[in-house]
């Protein structure tokens, strides 16, 4: 009797397995690269989040000061303000932008980014108030920042 040879398996992928692989990376880019290399978006996203944190800091502030914080938002961006006197007077005291050598807390839009412009300040208790009445907000008040939008809520002042 002989001994039969040891055949060795073959280590590998078919050339069809290749191709198949291609493609779907493929259709995988042609799909996913715009969408991941459109920087109008991530400046979007990235200044919207800055401004919804702008807004609760406000809120915060207001609460733990005793004093009206104001938050001015035009085409160009925002800007944080006290009142002189606390809760009487003109929004003229500029909040300063904590850890900063005395900068007011502002931020300015990116290129391309797009702002709702409103005006609205939280009270002493945190509540959200129309800056032109005075009065408490009785709806939502919606900032656009580009295609996305943060929300104020009426009484509470949640910012999402």
């Amino acid at each position: 009797m002989t001994a039969l040879p040891i055949q060795t398996a073959q280590r590998g992928f078919t050339l069809i397995e290749l191709v198949v692989v291609l493609l779907l990376v493929g259709v995988l880019m042609a799909v996913g690269m715009p969408r991941f290399f459109n920087q109008l978006t991530f400046l979007e996203w990235g200044f919207s989040d800055e401004l919804g944190e702008a807004l609760r800091f406000g809120q915060k502030l207001a609460v733990a000061t005793g004093c009206d914080t104001q938050v001015t938002i035009t085409a160009g961006g925002y800007q944080l303000n006290q009142r002189v006197n606390c809760s009487s007077g003109a929004f003229t005291l500029p909040v300063q932008l904590p850890g900063s050598d005395g900068t007011g807390y502002q931020g300015a839009a990116p290129g391309g980014v797009t702002l709702a412009a409103t005006t609205l300040y939280f009270d002493t208790l945190g509540r959200p108030r129309d800056s032109g009445s005075g009065n408490l907000l009785t709806a939502s008040t919606s900032v656009t920042v580009g295609s996305r939008s943060l929300t104020v809520e009426p009484q509470t002042g949640y910012v999402h």
